[in-house]
């Protein structure tokens, strides 16, 4: 990272009213710049991220069939962001689908439909494994009754920022499953924060751009992640030639969610420019 960057950066970061955690990694230099990398804050659906992984993961090991058709459980229909809400209860969506619309649309009836394939408690022993250890899945989607019992769902920039830097190297289990992971992911539809401010390739662009990319754009693969007073954005950026970096940022204890909103795009758009 350039040191305009970092300066630019923390100058940033001096304007928020609230608490901040960021994770900015360079894949082909290896440099780093962490700010309270440690600092936990609820997850809100960046939680979906290691579910996401571990899924893929059982998927690879044969554990899971990533085809097989499922039927939602009564008990995991709930509300919030997705489209699962709005379709027939008889809709039977195959594992793949319900990952893809976890992540793309946030779709919380398929988060919880998920959590029941591969388990909470086995997410929590897979973040454990994976040198994760603050990184915790207490609740299922929009499970207040859970919240007000103390039960949370928790997350720092620092192990979601080195997951991600795993599935960018594409050594999270191999090549395979990470490509499949920042597939999915580029996908995202909820691109309000890191990939704001940048000339990005639309999700909805053919597979062939988005494999050649041209100069003056970026692919972000990115899962946002918000609750009142916390704002999060992850994401995986590839530039032309390959090139990769990775941001985590976290916020919580905001005094405005717009100002937060708008800082993730613009601490974006500072490590873009540092790095095209």
């Amino acid at each position: 990272m350039k040191k305009i960057c970092h300066s630019a950066i923390y100058q940033l970061l001096s304007e928020l009213e609230g608490d901040v955690g960021l994770y900015i990694r360079d894949i082909e230099s290896d440099e780093t710049l962490e700010i309270n990398p440690n600092l936990v804050l609820p997850s809100a659906s960046v939680i979906k991220i290691p579910m996401l992984a571990l899924l893929l993961r059982d998927v690879q090991e044969g554990r899971v069939d990533w085809k097989e058709k499922r039927r939602i459980a009564p008990v995991n229909r709930v509300g919030g962001t997705g489209i699962l809400c709005e379709l027939s209860e008889e809709y039977m969506p195959t594992v793949e689908e319900l990952a893809t619309l976890m992540i793309v649309l946030s779709d919380n009836i398929a988060t919880n439909e998920i959590m029941d394939i591969i388990g909470i408690e086995r997410v929590n022993e897979f973040c454990a494994e994976m040198g994760m250890p603050q990184t915790r899945l207490m609740r299922k989607m929009l499970d207040f009754e859970a919240i007000k019992k103390g039960y949370n769902n928790y997350m720092c920039a620092g192990e979601a920022g080195r997951l991600l830097t795993q599935i960018a190297e594409e050594k999270f289990v191999n090549h395979e499953v990470s490509c499949t992971i920042m597939n999915i992911m580029e996908h995202q539809q909820c691109r309000n924060k890191l990939p704001a401010l940048l000339p990005t390739i639309p999700n909805y662009a053919p597979e062939e751009v988005k494999r050649n990319i041209q100069e003056g754009s970026v692919l972000v693969a990115n899962k946002t992640g918000e609750l009142v007073g916390i704002q999060h954005d992850v994401g995986i950026f590839t530039l032309p030639g390959g090139r990769r970096y990775v941001i985590a940022m976290f916020t919580g204890n905001l005094k405005s969610d717009l100002q937060a909103i708008e800082l993730i795009g613009k601490v974006s758009r500072a490590v873009y420019d540092a790095l095209k």
